[in-house]
This record gives structure tokens, C-alpha cells and sequence, in this order.
């Protein structure tokens, strides 16, 4: 049988995939028990690339919640067991030290939603789209979805996504900023991986330190923020990867970080 989250390997990619294409990628307790456990795995590699989060099929990226599962949680403590629970796994996503990108090849409904804004980008298929429906079902967001919603559009824009609950369609996520890339159906895994082979261009250790520069400056005001972005810059002035560059500049040649 395969599993509810299956991990796919290739050249320091990992792909976690939800396949419950029944249940339109539904998560339910088995599903946030893989995902932890794949998570730990990667907070352990020191040789990723990128991880890319997708699922099965070409109507659901995720629809949040599984309603048949979580009717059984019927008391305000394990209500609050279970959000605490997935804002920790989607915590531990967004904090990977490489970039993680989510691959939307259908809609990302409510808590599905959610799990998409804990990637570092997203790139959707053309006939994807948003919607922050938990009002409808008499909920909030309850998945770390609201701060993070706040943070890339704002008060307002998060208020009318919120209250409202329109469909965002995928050129329009690209617009607000809740998507990096609109790409032809069927395409968003490869418009993923072309993505990554410019990563591989960089160097990693620049890529893992801007990562985490701009996590810790979210919030700061300017001058903290460019304070710690000469701590972050120091990291790197003396690395050998950045003197290597130097010698490839030198010698007119494309420096080799080894990630190919």
C-alpha cells in the first residue's frame, strides 16, 4: 500500500507528496505522523538542495483538514492538541535550512491553504487557486495560516481573504504575492525543478544563510534588520566557497560549488 505522504529522492531533491487523492488530500493524524517523521529525516541532511511539497492527482493540492477525522475531536482541548500539533510539523517545514517550494496542481482549500504559505514559494498550475474558507465551516485558521497570511498581504487584503472567502485564482496569487509562478497545467513540478537547478548555481551555504537572515528579520525594523544583515554577511566573507568564487572570477571561469 502506499503511503498516505510518499518521499521521492533525486540529485538532493526531496519531494514530499500528500496521496490521498481520494479524500482530496485530506490530512488526518497519519498524515501529520508522516510528516513529522520525514521532517526530522531532512532536519538531519547536511547535502539538500531544495525540498519540494506537491501532492497526487490534478484537482486537490491539499483541502485542509479531514472532516471525518476530526469530527472525532470533539472537545476544545484536542481541538487545540491538534492545531498546536500541525503549526508545529509546518513550523519545522518552513525552518528547513533549504528552500522549500510548494507545488500546487489543484486548489489549496482552508488548512490546504495554510500548508502551502509555510513554503518558501509556490508555483501553481494554471487552474489552481486559494481559498480561505474556514469561516464557512464556522472555524478559523488554526495551522500558523493567519500570521503568515498577515505578513504577505496585510491587514486588510487578510481580512477580505478571511471574512469573505473568495476563490484566488492563480494569477491573481501571483499578484498578492501568495504565489511566485503561474505555470500550464501538468507543468508545476518541472517549472519546481527548473527552479532548483538555479539554485544549484549558488552556493549553498549563501542560499541556507539568506534563508535564514530573512526569517530572523521579518518584523525588525530597518536599522535592527541591516544590523543583522552585516552579521549574516560576515558568515560569508571569509568562506571558502566565497573564495572560490573570487578564484573563478579571476580565472573567468563559472565557479563550482558542487551541486550539480
Amino acid at each position: 500500500m502506499s503511503e498516505v505522504v510518499e518521499w521521492v529522492e533525486e540529485r538532493g531533491v526531496v519531494s514530499l507528496r500528500l496521496n490521498r487523492p481520494q479524500v482530496k488530500n485530506a490530512v488526518n493524524g497519519e498524515v501529520m505522523s508522516l510528516l513529522g517523521e520525514y521532517i526530522s529525516a531532512l532536519e538531519a541532511r547536511d547535502d539538500l538542495v531544495a525540498v519540494l511539497f506537491c501532492s497526487a492527482g490534478s484537482e486537490s493540492f491539499c483541502s485542509g483538514g479531514d472532516l471525518l477525522w476530526t469530527r472525532g475531536l470533539d472537545t476544545p482541548e484536542q481541538g487545540v492538541e491538534m492545531s498546536r500539533r500541525m503549526q508545529a510539523i509546518l513550523h519545522r517545514l518552513s525552518a528547513l535550512p533549504v528552500p522549500v517550494i510548494g507545488v500546487l496542481s489543484g486548489y489549496a482549500l482552508g488548512g490546504g491553504a495554510e500548508l502551502a504559505l509555510a513554503c518558501d514559494l509556490r508555483v501553481m498550475e494554471e487552474h489552481a487557486f486559494f481559498q480561505f474558507k474556514q469561516a464557512r465551516v464556522g472555524l478559523m485558521s488554526g495551522w500558523g495560516g493567519g500570521a503568515r497570511l498577515l505578513q504577505l498581504v496585510g491587514y486588510a487584503r487578510a481580512m477580505e481573504l478571511f471574512a469573505a472567502c473568495p476563490r484566488v485564482e492563480a494569477h491573481d496569487a501571483v499578484r498578492m504575492g501568495l504565489a511566485n509562478k503561474v505555470v500550464p497545467v501538468g507543468c508545476g513540478r518541472d517549472e519546481a525543478l527548473a527552479l532548483v537547478e538555479d539554485f544549484r548555481k549558488a552556493s549553498g551555504r549563501s542560499i541556507r544563510v539568506i534563508k535564514r537572515y530573512l526569517q530572523d528579520a521579518d518584523g525588525l525594523d530597518l536599522a535592527a534588520g541591516q544590523a543583522l544583515e552585516s552579521e549574516r554577511f560576515a558568515e560569508l566573507w571569509c568562506s571558502a566557497e566565497h573564495r572560490a568564487a573570487l578564484a573563478a572570477f579571476a580565472a573567468k571561469v563559472r565557479p563550482d560549488f558542487g551541486r550539480g
